[in-house]
C-alpha cells in the first residue's frame, strides 16, 4: 500500500552534524596506527551522506580539543542529528570513561584520589561530552567510541592476581546510557 501525502504537511529535513576525532600520534603513551585513517575515512563517508563536518580532528592536544568541543556543542540546534566519534586511547576510572588526547601522560594510580584528579585534569570525560551534547536537545545523538585498551590503569580495587601476574588489568570502558542516544563501542565495555 502506498503512503498518501497529507495536505499541508511539509518535509522538514534535520541537520546532521558530526565531530570526528582521531588520535594516534601520542607523545607519552603508545602510538596507534589506524586512528587517523579511521577518522578520515569516516569523515569522508559522513560527508557523502549529508553530515556537516569541517574536517576530522587529528592528533589534537587537550587544550585544543576543549575549544573544539565547545564550538561543536554551541553549533548544535534542537532537532539536529548529532554524531560524535573518537578513535584513540580510552580508559575508565570509577565508572567514568576518559578519552586521552595527544599530550596525555601516563598516570600513577597508587593513590586512587590522585588518579581521579589527574584524569579530570588531563583527559576528557566522555560522559561529560554526552551530557553536554544532550543538553542542546538534539533529535538524536550517535556516540561512537573506538578506543584502544592498550593503555591500562593500575586499579588497587581490582583483583591483583591478573593473568600475567602483574598488579594491573585492562580496565577498558564502562557502559554509558542516555535517553535519545545510540552509544556504541568498537569493543564491548
Amino acid at each position: 500500500m502506498a503512503a498518501k501525502a497529507v495536505p499541508g504537511a511539509t518535509l522538514r529535513l534535520r541537520r546532521r552534524l558530526a565531530l570526528v576525532i582521531g588520535i594516534g600520534d601520542y607523545e607519552n603513551v603508545s602510538k596507534l596506527k589506524s586512528s587517523q585513517n579511521d577518522a578520515k575515512e569516516l569523515s569522508f563517508l559522513l560527508q557523502r551522506i549529508g553530515f556537516i563536518i569541517d574536517q576530522p580532528q587529528l592528533d589534537k592536544k587537550l587544550a585544543q580539543m576543549k575549544h573544539i568541543l565547545v564550538d561543536f556543542e554551541n553549533s548544535i540546534q534542537s532537532n539536529d542529528i548529532v554524531l560524535f566519534y573518537f578513535a584513540g586511547h580510552g580508559t575508565q576510572w570509577k565508572d567514568q570513561n576518559y578519552l586521552m588526547l595527544k599530550d596525555f601522560s601516563a598516570v600513577n594510580t597508587a593513590d586512587s584520589k590522585a588518579a581521579a584528579e589527574f584524569l579530570k585534569m588531563n583527559a576528557i570525560n566522555a560522559h561529560d561530552i554526552l551530557n553536554a551534547l544532550s543538553a542542546r536537545k538534539p533529535y538524536a545523538i550517535i556516540f561512537l567510541l573506538d578506543c584502544c585498551k592498550n593503555y591500562s590503569l593500575k586499579n588497587l580495587n581490582l583483583d591483583k592476581r591478573a593473568l600475567n601476574g602483574s598488579d594491573s588489568k585492562l580496565v577498558g570502558l564502562t557502559g554509558m546510557h542516555k535517553t535519545g542516544s545510540l552509544i556504541a563501542f568498537a569493543c564491548a565495555p
